[in-house]
């Protein structure tokens, strides 16, 4: 019973989410029901006597709660809409952040328009693999630093950044550097990490991350995964969606 309700509660959060992002853009807010987690219609039961004769007070005041609970879900806790990548002979425009790539088949992505338009990626889910498309402006002060992604900041500080970055992350422990080494993407000059680490769990994860400078943005793509089969599995995946990019920028 607790698992079902998990579940109902889970669909519920997904449609109020869906129906604000709709009436934001002027829609009606009604739901494309294959969106709906595992594909199942909620089915809801019919009011009860009890409910019924309930006082107006009474219902207003549930309104009211179920108000200020629906305004405090929607602002924080929205779950992605994931849809399938589909099969394309042609790179797939990431308009929101201005560049063209061949997204892996077989994967499941979804796009983040509020936190900047980033795009996430996976096929198992998050806890086997994932994949980040997201940039920063570089006026952005790099998070757990004081130092922005100022102009005339090289690929060799910018790389040394988001380590310092990611090992003041409290959910990474006992990170290992494997390699930090320049290399190209659509030909930009950018920066190629490869390191591991264990999480708060103590599961151990590697990552490959990408970082290039583009006008006045600075781009990272990011592959993150279990150690164990995971990652070996979809990493050249990643490398050919990474060959793939073409940046989109305006005069950059």
């Amino acid at each position: 019973m607790s698992r079902r309700r998990d579940r109902d509660r889970d669909r519920e959060r997904d449609r109020a989410c869906d129906r604000s992002r709709t009436r934001a853009r002027g829609g009606s807010g009604d739901r494309d029901p294959w969106r709906d987690r595992g594909g199942f219609a909620v089915r809801h039961r019919s009011r009860s006597r009890a409910a019924r004769a309930e006082s107006p007070a009474r219902r207003s005041s549930l309104g009211i709660a179920a108000l200020a609970a629906g305004i405090a879900l929607l602002g924080t806790a929205c779950a992605p809409i994931w849809t399938p990548v589909a099969p394309s002979s042609t790179p797939t425009p990431l308009a929101t952040i201005q560049l063209e790539a061949r997204l892996p088949r077989g994967w499941m992505v979804s796009s983040y328009e509020t936190l900047g338009g980033f795009w996430h990626l996976t096929r198992h889910g998050d806890e086997l693999e994932h994949i980040y498309l997201r940039r920063w402006p570089r006026s952005k002060v790099v998070k757990g630093t004081n130092r922005a992604l100022r102009d005339g900041i090289t690929i060799r500080e910018i790389a040394a950044l988001s380590l310092d970055s990611r090992r003041l992350d409290e959910n990474v422990g006992s990170l290992e550097l494997l390699s930090n080494k320049p290399t190209r993407v659509a030909n930009r000059e950018c920066y190629r990490l490869d390191y591991r680490y264990r999480t708060a769990n103590a599961l151990p994860r590697r990552t490959i991350e990408y970082g290039c400078p583009v006008g006045p943005w600075i781009y990272r793509f990011e592959f993150n995964a279990a150690a164990q089969h995971y990652f070996e599995r979809h990493l050249e995946e990643f490398e050919e969606m990474v060959g793939s990019i073409v940046f989109k920028v305006p005069g950059a």
